[in-house]
């Protein structure tokens, strides 16, 4: 069955499927395809082939379909074994395309780690930045040290940490590294040293408090916030509100909120559904 034409034939299903509609499939694969080939011919001309260029075994699936598998992956967090069954391969093929997949989008995508970058255009409409840390759940250890690591007293189970800096028309401009569980919000931005631009207001949660960072104001103990107090509050929700949006569009792709299953990759995949969130929302 080919299940890239099957799923051209039902847009919606596509949508479903993969995270990202039809067109900016087509799209993606355009932009991508040549950077596919080019690595296609590094890797067939390395030093010590001993086949010449188009010898050997063929690739069993396409590209468009090995961009879609991988998507699919991103998208439904199912296992190697079912996919393979969808797709008629094995699943150590499955294996090696969503690695393959997942090194090309890392490439094409460029997501930063923690230096902001802007186009001309949205640094002139930049208002303000805001950041956030999601916590992803991974399986927990059997080392006694690194189980206390990765326990989040918030969550009460064990996770990683990533921190989400977006701006305030939503885009995710920033995806950082998996820290550990136990670890505070604001020690990982301290330790992240995020460039941004100068002088530009930053809204941050509770979690942040202690930086410049404009956050909401705590309730003192025994006493009641003003009304004034409780009116910036929501000031600050109420825009603030866009980085839980833009996380909430990252975990629709279920391989960045469902348990982690130890794939050495999670940085790199986690920086790519932070960029297909962004295509999702350009188009929405």
């Amino acid at each position: 069955m080919d299940t890239l034409k099957v799923l051209r034939a039902r847009p919606t299903l596509f949508f479903r499927l993969s995270g990202i509609r039809l067109e900016n499939f087509d799209d993606l694969v355009k932009r991508t395809h040549p950077q596919w080939l080019k690595k296609e011919h590094k890797r067939l001309s390395r030093k010590g082939r001993k086949r010449a260029i188009g010898a050997g075994r063929k690739y069993e699936l396409d590209f468009p379909t090995q961009l879609l598998m991988c998507l699919i992956y991103y998208r439904t967090y199912t296992t190697h074994v079912f996919l393979g069954l969808v797709f008629d391969v094995s699943s150590p093929t499955v294996c090696r395309v969503n690695a393959s997949m997942t090194h090309l989008l890392a490439d094409h995508f460029r997501m930063p780690e923690r230096k902001v970058l802007l186009t001309e255009e949205e640094k002139d409409n930049l208002l303000y930045l805001m950041v956030d840390g999601t916590e992803r759940p991974v399986q927990r250890s059997k080392k006694p040290v690194k189980r206390k690591e990765n326990y989040s007293g918030k969550k009460k189970r064990h996770t990683t940490v990533h921190q989400i800096m977006t701006n305030n028309n939503k885009r995710i401009l920033a995806v950082g590294p998996a820290q550990k569980g136990s670890k505070h919000d604001k020690k990982i931005f301290d330790q992240s040293r995020v460039v941004k631009p100068p002088d530009m207001m930053v809204l941050g949660d509770l979690g942040y408090l202690g930086t410049n960072f404009e956050i909401p104001l705590k309730k003192p103990k025994k006493k009641k916030l003003s009304k004034e107090d409780k009116a910036y509050n929501r000031w600050h929700s109420g825009l603030r509100v866009g980085v839980e949006h833009a996380i909430g569009r990252m975990k629709k792709f279920r391989i960045f909120a469902d348990i982690h299953r130890g794939n050495d990759l999670q940085n790199m995949i986690a920086k790519n559904v932070g960029a297909l969130a962004n295509i999702n929302l350009e188009t929405a």
